[in-house]
Formats: C-alpha cells, sequence, structure tokens
C-alpha cells in the first residue's frame, strides 16, 4: 500500500486545475468564474486507506488495543463531570438550594437543571461567579484564571448591553450587574487589602433608577431591591462607609409607590439600614447618649423580630446547669433556622458593645455614675447571654454531618468568632468557645483553611471589623 498524503478538501476541478479552492459551501468561486459546474467537496471523514490489507489491518488494530490500555476504564472517564460542572453543582447546592426561594442567588435556578437560554451576558456572569467560588473553597488558581477571563468577556457584554435601551430595562441585566459584585469579592478575598468594589453597586441602583416606578408593580422588581439592599449594608459595614444617596433615593422612591413592607425580610433590612447609620454616628463620636438610645430600639425591634423565627429548644430555659461538658444543646428545626437566630444575635451582640463603649466614654463626663452603671451591668448580661446562645447552638451531630465546603460551617465560625471579640470575661464559656472555633477552622474547605487561620490569629485593626471578616470567609448576603 502506498502513502497517498493528506487527502485534499478542494474539488475535483481545481484540483485538476491545480489552483486554490475558496471551498465556498455553494460551489467554489474558481468555477464559478471558469463557468464550470463545482463537482463538490469531499468528505474528510470518508475512507482515507485505499487498500486495506491483512497487515494494514493487523497494525491499526494494535495501535488502538495500546492507546486503549493506557487508560483502564476510558468509559468512567468519559462519564466525570467537567470542572465547570463541579462548580456549577457547587455553587448550586451552597447558595440556590439550601437558600429561601428568595435569596439573592435564587434567580440562578434558571440554569439548574441546565436549559438552553438566549441570555449569554447573565450566562457568562454565573460561570464566572460559578468559578470564581470553586477557585475560593478548593484553592484552584487556574479556576480562577478561567473565571477571570470569563468575567472580561461579560464586562464587555455589559458595556454593550448598556447601549441598547431595551436590555437596559430587563431584570436579567440588573441581575448579572449585582452578580458582578459578587464576582468581585470573591476574586480579591486572598488579598490582604479586601477590595470591595462599589462601581457596580452604582450601577444597579442606575439601572432600578431607568426602569422607573412602574418595576414596582410585580413581585421581582421589589425583590431585586432587596438584594441590592443586602450587598449595599454589606459593604457599608466593611467600608465603614454611609449609604450612598443614590440608593437611599432608589428605596424611597420604592416607599412612595405603596412596595409591601410588612415582610420579615424588608423589616430586617429596615433594621439593618439603621445600624449603618448608627455605626457611621458612633465612628464621628457626637452623640454618645443619642447612640446609646438608638442602639437600645434597634435591640428591642430586633428581638420582637426573632418572635417570628422558627421556635427552637433552648437548655437555657431548663433546670440544668449551664455545662459545656454535658451532651445536650438547644434543638434548632434545622441549619437555616440556626443560622437566621445567631445572625440576629450577632447584631445584637455588636449593638451591645456599641452601648457598653458609649456608656465607658460617658462615665468620664457625666455625673450620672449609677444610670451608666446598670447600662454597662444590663450590657454585659446580655452580651453574655447571647454568647451562651450561639455557642449552645453547635450541635456536633449536625457539624459531623456537614461537607467541608458547607456554608453553615464558615457561617457558624464567624458568629462563634463575633462572640469571641467582644472583649468580655466569659468566665467558663471561654474555653468552650476557643474549642469550638478550633475544631470548626480544622475543618474548612481545602482552600479556605489558610485564610481561616490567618483570621484567627490575626490582631491588626482590620480584624476587629466583624463584617469584613464576613466578607472574607466568602459569604455575599446577611439572611433571616
Amino acid at each position: 500500500m502506498v502513502y497517498r498524503g493528506r487527502p485534499s478538501k478542494s474539488c475535483r476541478e481545481c484540483r485538476r486545475r491545480d489552483i486554490k479552492c475558496d471551498k465556498k459551501k455553494d460551489g467554489c468561486s474558481q468555477c464559478s468564474r471558469a463557468k464550470l459546474a463545482c463537482p463538490g467537496y469531499h468528505n474528510p471523514k470518508e475512507l482515507i486507506i485505499l487498500n486495506e490489507s491483512d497487515a494494514t489491518i493487523k497494525r491499526v488494530s494494535v495501535n488502538q488495543t495500546i492507546r486503549h490500555s493506557s487508560s483502564p476504564n476510558p468509559l468512567s472517564i468519559r462519564l466525570l463531570p467537567t470542572v465547570m460542572q463541579r462548580a456549577k453543582g457547587l455553587y448550586i447546592s451552597q447558595y440556590v438550594r439550601a437558600m429561601p426561594a428568595t435569596s439573592i442567588f435564587s434567580f440562578m435556578q434558571i440554569f439548574y437543571p441546565p436549559l438552553v437560554h438566549d441570555i449569554p451576558l447573565l450566562e457568562t456572569v454565573t460561570r464566572a461567579v460559578f468559578m470564581v467560588n470553586f477557585s475560593l473553597s478548593h484553592g484552584c488558581h487556574a479556576a480562577l484564571h478561567h473565571a477571570r477571563a470569563m468575567y472580561g468577556s461579560a464586562l464587555r457584554m455589559t458595556r454593550k448591553a448598556l447601549q441598547q435601551p431595551d436590555e437596559v430595562m430587563l431584570d436579567r441585566t440588573l441581575f448579572s450587574v449585582i452578580l458582578m459584585c459578587v464576582f468581585e469579592r470573591l476574586a480579591n478575598l486572598e488579598n490582604d487589602e479586601l477590595v470591595v468594589p462599589r462601581s457596580h453597586l452604582s450601577g444597579a441602583c442606575e439601572l432600578m433608577s431607568l426602569r422607573g416606578t412602574g418595576q414596582f408593580a410585580d413581585k421581582r422588581s421589589p425583590t431585586m431591591l432587596l438584594h441590592l439592599t443586602e450587598l449595599v449594608v454589606l459593604d457599608c459595614l466593611a467600608t465603614g462607609s454611609v449609604i450612598p444617596l443614590e440608593f437611599l433615593s432608589l428605596r424611597r422612591m420604592a416607599l412612595d409607590n405603596a412596595v409591601d413592607t410588612s415582610s420579615l425580610k424588608w423589616r430586617f433590612w429596615d433594621i439593618m439600614l439603621r445600624y449603618v447609620q448608627l455605626e457611621n454616628s458612633v465612628t464621628l463620636g457626637h452623640r454618645p447618649e443619642e447612640d446609646i438610645l438608638s442602639a437600645a430600639q434597634l435591640d428591642l425591634e430586633l428581638k420582637e423580630l426573632t418572635c417570628w423565627l422558627p421556635a427552637f429548644v433552648s437548655r437555657r430555659r431548663s433546670p440544668m446547669p449551664l455545662d459545656m461538658s454535658l451532651t445536650g444543646v438547644d434543638i434548632y428545626p434545622d441549619c437555616k433556622s440556626l443560622t437566621n437566630w445567631n445572625n440576629v444575635r450577632v447584631v445584637r451582640l455588636l449593638l451591645a458593645k456599641i452601648v457598653r463603649e458609649q456608656c465607658t466614654q460617658l462615665l468620664v463626663s457625666s455625673a450620672d455614675h449609677t444610670s451608666l452603671g446598670d447600662l454597662l451591668y444590663e450590657s454585659n448580661r446580655k452580651a453574655i447571654d447571647l454568647t451562651s446562645d450561639i455557642l449552645y447552638s453547635c450541635p456536633s451531630e449536625v457539624l459531623s454531618s456537614q461537607q467541608p465546603c458547607d456554608l453553615t460551617l464558615n457561617t457558624l465560625l464567624w458568629h462563634l468568632y463575633v462572640a469571641k471579640s467582644q472583649g468580655l470575661p466569659m468566665g467558663h464559656l471561654e474555653p468552650s468557645l476557643h474549642d469550638q472555633m478550633l475544631r470548626l477552622s480544622t475543618i474548612q474547605a481545602p482552600g479556605q483553611r489558610a485564610t481561616v487561620q490567618k483570621i484567627l490569629t490575626s490582631s491588626d485593626e482590620d480584624s476587629r471589623n466583624v463584617w469584613k471578616i464576613w466578607l472574607k470567609f466568602g459569604r455575599n448576603e446577611f439572611l433571616i
């Protein structure tokens, strides 16, 4: 058998005339100019070996056997999920399926199971977020590289979308911009200086403003506004900045159009917005008396809000002594309820800390030491009670059943971190806090163990901002 070389893809006439063929679909231009009927092109998948002798067949069979033997089970390898599929499954399990139907990532449900959607911008941003979260959880730098490449493509698509009036008004464009902020946070978690970009948040506020008042007639826009509120509040708390005026104007527009504000989530974020304003006032340090009253009012409203949370069985209300060596712990309906309760407790702990700091400041100049002493005592007692509740919410049987990538682990670790950072003498609770935090830090996702250890051992100024730590744990929502 003679080797004939790689078969030409040109048409027969061009090969006969020994000229270059442009291989156009309906016939090459060379034949058209020569007024010849183009005979068409060879199919490259057709038989290449012109004479399959016995020796040729044997040689091909041996080569195929060698290739197959290099992989003991090629079928199983082909069935393994790709990195993107694994990243998608991880993110969906963490932020979509495990969260309430009204969570910030609920809109991603359209991508799982995978369907065909003609929305390239949202798909590209979503895949970028999938990959950057996978990189964060597993320490996979190659995944982060691919995520940044997809993010760059999404930025170019966004610029084009914003130039089209119809695209600007769509929910998917707004959600894409919000997801870009989530991406930026996750992609910069390894930096010592956590970058919390505000350009995407400002862009999302402007997009919602452009949509006008009619958008609040349906249910999607108020939900999107709540999602935006979560990100704005966490951004302000992490950076110590004030609430953007464009966001306040947008919120006022929603209230003027009779948006339903009776939901538990809306009431919670209304309290959190006022908490941001309180933190700003404390930073200025001009009104300690008013700050104490504001903190007490917010704490009261949060306590009333817990009446609407799922009930749990508390050991602290039983006659049993508070001894962590006992096996009993508080019993919650599920992990979501546990997290919701602890999220409220964390904010109340921070409000109690504000009261203590302002009372200590007033003790220097005020003559009413009795009232301030009572406030200090009540604040300390409340903080210890809340810390005990957080500590007793750590059921070993639940934690042992969680996978390292489960968000319950780093959320609970953050709750314990906030409780320990209060600087109060905890007595018998102190060693239990330390032991639980140490245990949780060892079962974090592989990509987050170094970050967690650095956070727990750091003593710099940034570690005092618990909200910046919250973002460094990779969390972009604060649910109730």
